[in-house]
């Protein structure tokens, strides 16, 4: 029961420690990165101070368990019938704690690779075009054209990564209700078995 608590309040407090850094990081690289709006931030702290509060109902719930637990091994208690339960949430925890690690990584899908490449390798033609024209001393009315084509793509891309990035933290906000919900599920595991101890 011990290692299974603290699996799950690990978890927890990884999820503190890696909150501002998992919210802010974007899902591609640009040029400028937008800051993390009030709202997304307003709405993680959510959710974590729910975290927070119900590791600590965990924490608090296991400490009754075991002290059950201790009280009926000394009245000589067989509590054999409890194994099973105890090893479904050893599995428990170790799930989501395989579930961060993986929360921690999100990655851009193929399609969104692609896409990504195909607009970067746009901008980078429009830039050479645009130094080859600036270069030849080229008409102003020349230049002006393909300086906005190259504002416009870059607009496009923008958009894009801002896009990729909101893509990024909706899934991780997700995720984190996922393990809310899992965190919920062992509270009431504990407060079960807590009722159900001798």
């Amino acid at each position: 029961m011990t290692r299974k608590s603290l699996g799950l309040i690990s978890v927890i407090l990884v999820v503190v420690l890696g909150l501002g850094a998992l919210i802010a990081v974007p899902a591609v690289r640009a040029d400028t990165t937008a800051p993390v709006s009030a709202a997304d931030k307003a709405i993680a702290d959510a959710k974590l101070a729910t975290l927070k509060a119900l590791g600590q109902q965990i924490r608090e719930a296991a400490k009754a368990v075991q002290e059950k637990v201790k009280a009926a091994k000394a009245a000589g208690i067989d509590l054999s019938a409890f194994r099973a339960d105890i090893a479904k949430a050893l599995k428990g925890g170790q799930h989501l704690r395989i579930d961060f690690k993986r929360m921690q990584k999100p990655q851009l899908t193929d399609a969104e690779r692609v896409q990504l490449k195909a607009i970067e390798v746009r901008v980078i033609e429009l830039k050479k075009q645009l130094k080859a024209k600036i270069d030849a001393k080229a008409p102003q009315a020349e230049i002006e054209v393909l300086k906005a084509q190259l504002k416009a793509v870059i607009a496009e891309r923008e958009a894009l990564v801002k896009a990729f990035r909101a893509g990024a933290r909706a899934h991780f906000l997700a995720r984190l209700d996922n393990l809310i919900d899992d965190a919920r599920k062992e509270l009431t595991f504990l407060q079960g078995l807590l009722g159900r101890l001798p």
